[in-house]
């Protein structure tokens, strides 16, 4: 009769601590769709409206902060929506958790396909639903919207409103850590003067991070207009530890200073060399 009780109590116990972990991942979905809804609603209005300050609106303060260029996106895509109310023909999202080190965080990538009229987009955005370590991430981190509704476009997290003129700093992400290795044209993203300034260990240690295809992955980047170019920072993982990629471009979009260290003070952008990576590949 024991026996018989004890393998009650804990198919009970089992059971209600299976419908609590049900019911926190329904409540972990809900809140992910709603999220992607409350966003499609203000994004689709401020599209119909014309309306650049409710688009600015849907960011996050993190992002506006880092993106001085927010405004010239917003305007692109103004001007890129046509005349109509939208449709959602598709939409889905993901998200993804992670936990440790006071990096908790959760972040949601999401994709919308709609139509107005004749007209077909796609909109892709990055979410943050939390962050610990940094409150002010939480919010629409990043856009990109293009028209047409495949999946041939390349998507990165950066700050702020993809537009055309942006677009060197797809190819120096995608270059850097697309997984392609080192390509005829990987050196092209590069100014003649950061190549023939920056030593033999540099370089190699160049390839050899592109090359890497296990140990290095890009989190989220955003830019600097301070001194009247653009100067592009990136969070990096490399080798299970955390480091900031710094990428500055001469008035050719071609890169003329790169150096990756534990934070932004580390980082050396004065001279065109590459600097850091060798230190962090060799340590």
């Amino acid at each position: 009769m024991k026996k018989i009780l004890l393998i009650c109590l804990s198919a009970v116990m089992l059971s209600t601590v299976s419908c609590s972990k049900l019911s926190l991942l329904e409540d972990s979905v809900k809140k992910q769709r709603k999220a992607m809804k409350d966003f499609e609603s203000k994004f689709f209005q401020a599209l119909e409206n014309k309306d650049a300050e409710l688009l600015k609106s849907c960011f996050s303060e993190r992002a506006v902060e880092r993106a001085p260029d927010l405004d010239k996106g917003i305007a692109y895509v103004l001007d890129l929506y046509r005349d109509g109310k939208a449709t959602i023909s598709d939409d889905n999202q993901s998200c993804y958790s992670h936990y440790g080190e006071n990096r908790d965080y959760t972040v949601m990538h999401c994709y919308c396909e709609f139509y107005a009229g004749e007209n077909n987009y796609k909109v892709m955005w990055t979410d943050w639903l939390s962050n610990k370590a940094d409150p002010s991430m939480v919010g629409v981190y990043s856009v990109e919207l293009f028209e047409g509704t495949g999946n041939d476009k390349e998507y990165f997290d950066i700050a702020g409103i993809a537009y055309p003129e942006r677009e060197f700093l797809d190819n120096s992400i995608s270059t850097l850590f697309d997984y392609n290795g080192v390509q005829e044209d990987t050196y092209d993203i590069f100014s003649a003067d950061v190549l023939k300034n920056s030593s033999k260990v540099q370089l190699d240690a160049l390839e050899r991070f592109i090359d890497d295809n296990q140990s290095k992955s890009f989190d989220k980047m955003w830019i600097s207009t301070e001194d009247g170019g653009y100067t592009a920072y990136a969070d990096v993982r490399f080798a299970l530890d955390y480091y900031v990629l710094g990428l500055k471009y001469n008035d050719d979009k071609k890169i003329t200073a790169m150096s990756m260290g534990k934070d932004i003070s580390s980082l050396d952008l004065d001279e065109p060399a590459i600097t850091g990576i060798s230190e962090i590949i060799d340590q």
